[in-house]
């Protein structure tokens, strides 16, 4: 985290935003874990805890609507090609595309609670056919809520990082 808080204090939200946005692709850190620090840093004067807030919504959204995008246009290709060796055939494809239309919205919106689910989510929105619109309402809502939910435990509960 020193090295993570180090670009931060260099780049400042830049780095924020950044980190969020690439962290869609599975950087190594945990996103939750990321925005907790970044309350933290909110905390001591580094970053104010706004700023912060609208910085992190907008990299999450960025990484997510690229990932969606991916999903979209060359997720079900891919699956109906490679699926098998995931075990995916062709009929399981059609079982998850009408159960995540199904349910998916509420998926999409509890997927930013839950670590590493937010990359499967938005992949299989995509993939899935979801309307573009309604993923970005479930989106968002989960991106609020989570972001403010573990910017807030960083802001309060003070990690020695």
């Amino acid at each position: 985290m020193l090295q993570f808080e180090d670009f931060v204090m260099h780049y400042g939200y830049f780095a924020v935003y950044l980190f969020f946005a690439l962290g869609i692709f599975g950087l190594p850190l945990p996103d939750e874990l990321v925005v907790a620090f970044i309350g933290h840093l909110s905390a001591v004067g580094t970053l104010n805890y706004f700023s912060a807030f609208v910085i992190t919504i907008l990299g999450v959204l960025t990484g997510t609507l690229f990932t969606y995008t991916i999903g979209r246009k060359v997720g079900k290709p891919l699956l109906m090609k490679y699926g098998k060796w995931i075990s995916l055939s062709p009929k399981r494809i059609q079982k998850v595309d009408s159960w995540f239309n199904k349910y998916g919205s509420w998926a999409i919106t509890i997927g930013y609670f839950v670590p590493g689910m937010r990359h499967i989510i938005c992949y299989m929105s995509g993939s899935s056919g979801v309307d573009i619109r309604r993923y970005l309402v479930f989106a968002s809502i989960g991106t609020f809520i989570s972001s403010i939910t573990f910017l807030t435990i960083g802001y309060f509960v003070h990690f020695p990082f």
